[in-house]
């Protein structure tokens, strides 16, 4: 039918714009069609038509330039922020390890309790950030393929559950995402991102049901794939079936290394070294990293491949310089190959940074390659039930460590396996086992192992103050691994109980000079703090004076203003002895624990109270 009133429509949105006008009303579009009296029947001329639509099409380029100059400028703009983001990043980086560094070389913090501290503030925030991100990602795919009849009650669902990851509620957010469930229960996505959530607050049985439904439901989901292995890969039962869905991810996503990557460390924990190599190497090929490098040099280690493991590890510490898992890999290799003197420069380095690091002193007592691996990781397919024992012996758990502990035995024992067995009896009756905790003690296996058996025996015989035994013990174990670094931290710990006891003598001080000339690295401040307990007990208080006033603005702890502040005491110093008698009340703890603190504030107080009696006489 033909429209009589004077306008136009508009070609882009076909409005009906009435009147002489030369721009829609709704759009903006310049009119093609000028106005006046025009009908759908109306046959435009054609000069005038095509001079129109030239003209309309250079304005439309003409503003899709200029919208294009705008998007360049600010992805510019957007290319600048992120740099400038990025160098704040490193230099904030390396200003904070500048720090602490600064701060343990003057003593005035413990690097291994920050460092663990760190990590797990680290990863505790990385599981919140990376279930926030994951959701984010998931929930645009959940709608789409929703069904119709479940759209609002879903959408309310998503908005609470995002109201719960911005509260850092992980658990209330997979039980309230997961109660959407029941109203759309094929779809996929929607199981995925539970799953997800579930696997991110640890909850890891419900997740592994809810990944093996979406693997069902859509056989080529890729994440669901990876989620399923990363959760199978911890229950050594399932490593096959773990090993299956790491395959599979690998297949749908050639390109990607993640899942090689895994299938490489899964294949290593199951004993199958070729496997490990073909994956790791593949792995390699996609992504040539410090990562990728890291873990081809230890499936090489494995295989006892020393001559390569050694160049893929330096190549991955070019990536990661001083990572602390690349140096240790590297000092095993170089162990390997027996330069023991390059792997033992590397661990003196990593344990002055990581004092008392058990993984080190292990590699640093090894006498070869293979008593490392045998006492470390234990036999083929056992360690990580040898790990989950140790966990479970920590906790005091003894039930699930004897049922793993079972379990290990029929895969064959090994030094590892052989001392968690021990300790596992020890728990249950120490004075039972004492005989054959000496007897572990004294043998060939690795002396860092025997000595952990001795610190048993020892905690056990001390508490009870039988003197004899403990000589006894002390005197067999130093005999049968005299230059082990067990045998430090014995003479140590012998030293300590002597002087508990007041037992102390010149020949222990002696001893104890000896000790803090040649300590073990990293425990310098446990020598160190003897030494000075030996000084003052015997009434050297000049040379406790020589000992620590140099460091006692470097290292501003407890004990070292109770040491040189009773040392001043001694020496008739009164009023310096009170000074720094009282500001060592304020000082942090350092090395010592809240019970120890706790004793040396006391000696603190009355050797105040006994400064003050002595003022007022």
């Amino acid at each position: 039918m033909a429209n009589d009133l004077p306008g136009s429509y508009c070609q882009n949105c076909l409005s009906w714009n009435p009147g002489e006008r030369e721009t829609c009303l709704k759009c903006g579009t310049r009119l093609l069609i000028l106005a006046g009296d025009q009908t759908w029947e109306d046959e435009p001329d054609e000069s005038d038509g095509g001079e129109d639509l030239e003209e309309h099409l250079l304005e439309r380029i003409t503003g899709l330039e200029e919208t294009l100059r705008r998007v360049e400028t600010y992805l510019e703009t957007v290319s600048d922020q992120l740099g400038k983001l990025e160098r704040s990043e490193v230099m904030l980086r390396n200003g904070l390890m500048a720090l602490v560094q600064e701060m343990e070389q003057n003593r005035q913090l413990d690097a291994h309790a920050f460092s663990q501290r760190w990590e797990s503030l680290v990863e505790e925030n990385l599981h919140l950030i990376s279930a926030r991100e994951l959701f984010t990602r998931y929930r645009a795919r959940i709608l789409p393929i929703a069904r119709p009849k479940s759209m609002a009650q879903l959408k309310r669902a998503l908005l609470e559950t995002t109201a719960l990851l911005e509260s850092a509620d992980l658990p209330g957010a997979a039980q309230r995402l997961g109660q959407a469930l029941p109203l759309d229960p094929k779809n996929y996505e929607l199981i995925f991102t539970i799953a997800s959530l579930h696997e991110a607050a640890q909850n890891f049985e419900e997740a592994e049901v809810l990944a093996r439904k979406v693997v069902g439901l859509s056989p080529r989901h890729f994440e669901a794939w990876m989620l399923l292995g990363k959760l199978l890969q911890e229950l050594p039962e399932h490593a096959d079936q773990a090993i299956e869905a790491l395959h599979q991810a690998a297949d749908l996503r050639p390109e990607d290394p993640e899942p090689r990557m895994m299938l490489a460390e899964l294949l290593l924990d199951q004993d199958d070294l070729q496997g490990a190599l073909e994956a790791a190497q593949e792995a390699v090929a996609r992504r040539k990293d410090g990562e990728t490098l890291l873990l081809l040099g230890q499936v090489h280690l494995a295989r006892g491949e020393s001559a390569m493991a050694v160049p893929a590890l330096k190549e991955a510490s070019s990536y990661l310089p001083g990572d602390l898992h690349v140096r240790e890999a590297l000092a095993e290799a170089y162990l390997l190959q027996e330069e023991r003197p390059k792997a033992f420069a590397i661990l003196q380095e990593l344990l002055t940074q990581n004092p008392g690091d058990p993984q080190l002193l292990l590699m640093l007592d090894a006498e070869d390659h293979p008593q490392l691996r045998e006492a470390r990781d234990g036999k083929a397919g056992t360690q990580l039930m040898l790990d989950e024992v140790e966990t479970l012996l920590d906790e005091n758990q003894t039930e699930g460590a004897e049922v793993l502990l079972r379990r290990v035995r029929r895969k064959g024992r090994s030094q590892r396996s052989e001392w968690l067995d021990l300790r596992l009896a020890f728990l249950k009756d120490p004075e039972k086992q004492l005989k054959p905790a000496l007897a572990f003690a004294c043998s060939d296996r690795h002396p860092r192992l025997c000595f952990l058996a001795l610190r048993l025996v020892l905690e056990h015989l001390m508490e009870q103050k039988r003197e004899a035994e403990i000589t006894r013990a002390l005197d067999a174990y130093l005999g049968r691994h005299p230059k082990s670094t067990g045998a430090w931290e014995a003479a140590l710990m012998r030293l300590a109980y002597r002087l508990m006891n007041g037992q102390v003598t010149e020949d222990d001080l002696i001893e104890v000079r000896r000790l803090h000339t040649h300590p073990l690295p990293g425990l310098e401040p446990r020598a160190r703090t003897l030494l000075g307990q030996y000084l003052l007990a015997l009434k050297h208080h000049q040379e406790v004076l020589d000992l620590l006033d140099p460091l006692i603005e470097k290292e501003p702890t407890l004990i070292n203003h109770f040491q040189l502040g009773a040392a001043l005491a001694g020496l008739g110093e009164r009023e310096q002895a009170r000074l720094l008698l009282k500001e060592g009340l304020e000082a942090d703890a350092g090395d010592l624990n809240d019970g120890q603190a706790k004793g040396v504030k006391t000696q603190i107080r009355g050797l105040l109270k006994e400064l003050d009696e002595a003022g007022q006489v």
